[in-house]
């Protein structure tokens, strides 16, 4: 269902036990953020657990809202600005939805007055220093991480582990900027012209169905419908590349 401005006025409304006035928009299915500039910015928080959205992003100026749930979601990506408009934002909520890599959590990062936030059951949570590398990145304001308190322990042990060069190499080691495959083509295409032998004619049909799944997920991850997902999830699992994901130039 999409956040039409007709849910919007018929969705719930309550005050939370913070005396927050809030927007209960739970478990509607709903594929994307959009329309919340018919909320009037009228509340302080917004409940859009247990949805189908997968990008996040798309937020109106909301100076008044300072928590913002979005729990069992399938949330995979974040715009780079998509907390600008909500500077009042203190708790976050993401538990349970797919976020893979530390690079994807640099939005949440600048987010400036954080003092909550939760992103248990997601992937990057497994990633190693995962906990120190939030600590370290996000605003001194983060109080509660995953629902324990950061101790003052913590955050010694994390400037020292992100300090200097060391650190400043470990950091790009965790959190590499996003590339996209195309340095893997380059080399299949470089071996391709010199008439490979049989072992090399393996590797780069290895090297190309790497580059398909590569290009398979980042398209997976860039989707904005769940048909669209659904449609490139069976893809993935056939391992057959979609035609619309295709160089131009290629061949059918």
């Amino acid at each position: 269902m999409r956040l039409t401005l007709e849910l919007l006025q018929q969705a719930p409304q309550s005050l939370n036990p913070a005396k927050h006035r809030q927007l209960l928009l739970r478990g509607y299915k709903i594929p994307a953020v959009e329309n919340l500039g018919g909320t009037d910015d009228a509340y302080e928080c917004l409940d859009l657990s247990d949805n189908d959205l997968i990008k996040l992003g798309n937020f109106p100026p909301l100076k008044r809202l300072r928590v913002l749930l979005l729990a069992n979601n399938r949330i995979s990506r974040i715009a780079p600005d998509c907390f600008d408009p909500l500077p009042q934002l203190v708790s976050l909520v993401l538990t349970g939805n797919k976020l893979e890599k530390l690079v994807d959590l640099e939005p949440i990062t600048k987010l400036a007055n954080l003092e909550r936030l939760s992103l248990m059951d997601n992937p990057v949570t497994k990633v190693k220093h995962f906990r120190p590398y939030m600590i370290h990145k996000c605003s001194k304001t983060l109080r509660i991480l995953d629902f324990n308190r950061i101790k003052d322990k913590e955050r010694k042990a994390a400037t020292l582990l992100f300090a200097g060069e060391r650190g400043k190499k470990l950091l790009e080691e965790i959190a590499p900027p996003r590339v996209v495959g195309k340095e893997q083509t380059e080399k299949v295409s470089e071996v391709t012209k010199t008439g490979p032998s049989p072992e090399v004619i393996e590797r780069i049909k290895k090297a190309i169905a790497e580059a398909e799944t590569i290009t398979i997920k980042k398209a997976i991850a860039e989707a904005e419908t769940i048909e669209e997902v659904t449609r490139l999830e069976k893809a993935l699992k056939s391992g057959v590349l979609p035609d619309d994901l295709k160089d131009p130039g290629e061949g059918g």
